[in-house]
């Protein structure tokens, strides 16, 4: 496997790449989706890659927050198709980190309501829900746009993985 600076090189170049790609074949470029698509793309693999089953640099880019990946890391064996599934990969890490940032919330939430402001967790995770999927219906090319960064980064980071040890076994 290619080591973190390897990855983290393909990643600027193939962000990079696909901007250009983008804006010379779609028929109506917009710099908005191009932008989230890069910022979706840059985020998913520097700090959700699929290497965050090791202590890798994509685990410890997260701080004193990679506790939220524990779960994950005890769960997903590497290099399984979780991992490194070249579509769902990428998705699967982006609905859990969805799915973690709720239950932080709910967390959060939670504690301060125990120090006496009425709150209720589970009316402000599920509003945190509506307005994620409020905002997917209301911007479908914005979500397909982040989304297919998540995808196409985790993508280029198991393709990396899957030549590497290719040509390792080769030569």
């Amino acid at each position: 496997m290619p080591g973190a600076r390897t990855h983290d090189m393909i990643t600027v170049v193939t962000a990079a790449a696909a901007d250009v790609a983008y804006f010379a074949l779609a028929p109506h470029p917009d710099g908005a989706i191009a932008a989230l698509f890069t910022i979706a793309y840059l985020f998913a693999e520097f700090a959700c890659a699929g290497d965050l089953d090791l202590n890798s640099k994509e685990y410890r880019r997260w701080g004193p927050l990679r506790f939220l990946w524990m779960p994950y890391r005890v769960c997903v064996p590497h290099r399984s198709w979780v991992s490194h599934g070249m579509i769902l990969g990428g998705v699967i890490r982006a609905f859990y980190l969805a799915i973690v940032t709720t239950l932080l919330v709910w967390t959060v939430v939670w504690g301060i309501s125990r120090l006496g402001p009425h709150l209720n967790p589970n009316a402000v995770a599920r509003n945190e829900w509506a307005s994620l999927f409020g905002f997917m219906k209301t911007h479908p090319q914005w979500t397909v746009a982040m989304l297919m960064g998540f995808i196409l980064a985790g993508s280029a980071h198991s393709a990396a993985d899957f030549m590497s040890t290719w040509f390792k076994r080769r030569f």
